[in-house]
């Protein structure tokens, strides 16, 4: 049938427009309500999705206070197929919250009191999986790997780096952001439960190129990298280097970019032209040393 010039009535009309200008968000999905796929492209892999909430910013110096881990299973194809496990648990840090901290969590001296992690449960469950995924890794993995000792050998996925969202036109990478630009929406955040709920509905979800989140987190978290680290850049060279992409790591006083292999020759070779006395590292990484302290 050809409608190419079949009349559209007025009310048909403003319908098309509206629609074209607007975004209907769903609720995210329960990890309880899990839809299972049958026949998921093999191989698959177990991934555990994790989320904390510390009584600080600091890594070094603030406690976990709450943690939460979904063990999800993930086929050939980057789809969550299933969801195998869970695990939670609340911590007392043995001394008062503070009140920015409440108000951010909800947690409550009240609530934590006497409360302990379930240590030997919470490592069972992580330590079936292949790879461990947070949106903050860096962070989350200088807590997880003090608080559980047994899970120190296995790598991280970091959802919030190893996906180029602004490459894909994404104008913020923040977990609640991510999720209303891909059509959905959490009704809460900021508990290590709702928010690991909330970052296995966006891993499941698709990038603008069809791939799953899931599935390019993986492969990017995989890639080898170097990261080469110039020390004793004069000061007044500091612009030249940011402008090229360097960052400047206060704990290591190193400028540092982390670029492919092929690259790392070229930029060690960049450095020592342009500044005499540099002192150039380069350092291989994977997903085993790139999101841990």
């Amino acid at each position: 049938m050809n409608t190419q010039n079949t009349p559209v009535s007025q009310e048909a009309g403003d319908s098309l427009c509206a629609a074209a200008h607007t975004r209907i968000l769903r609720r995210i999905t329960r990890l309880d309500d899990w839809p299972v796929i049958a026949r998921p492209s093999e191989p698959t892999r177990l991934v555990a999705v994790l989320d904390v909430e510390t009584e600080g910013l600091d890594p070094d110096d603030c406690q976990v206070l709450e943690i939460a881990v979904a063990l999800v299973r993930v086929d050939a194809e980057g789809r969550i197929v299933a969801i195998v496990d869970k695990a939670y648990g609340l911590q007392d840090p043995g001394r008062p919250l503070t009140a920015a901290i409440t108000k951010i969590t909800g947690l409550t001296d009240e609530k934590l009191a006497g409360k302990a992690i379930d240590i030997t449960r919470v490592t069972q469950v992580i330590a079936r999986a292949e790879a461990i995924l947070a949106h903050n890794a860096l962070f989350d993995s200088a807590l997880c790997r003090r608080l559980l000792p047994g899970i120190a050998h296995l790598p991280w996925v970091c959802s919030y780096k190893d996906v180029d969202w602004a490459g894909y036109g994404y104008d913020g990478a923040k977990l609640g952001h991510l999720l209303m630009q891909q059509s959905m929406f959490a009704l809460k955040a900021h508990s290590a439960g709702d928010d690991v709920t909330a970052l296995v509905n966006l891993l499941a979800s698709a990038l603008p190129n069809g791939r799953m989140v899931m599935g390019e987190a993986l492969d990017k978290a995989r890639t080898q990298t170097v990261r080469v680290e110039a020390k004793d850049v004069p000061p007044r060279d500091k612009g030249e280097v940011k402008r090229r992409g360097y960052r400047f790591d206060w704990t290591s006083k190193v400028w540092w970019i982390e670029v492919s292999q092929f690259q790392a020759d070229y930029e060690r070779s960049w450095l020592e032209r342009h500044f005499a006395r540099v002192r150039v590292t380069c350092v291989p990484l994977d997903w085993h040393n790139r999101h841990v302290r």
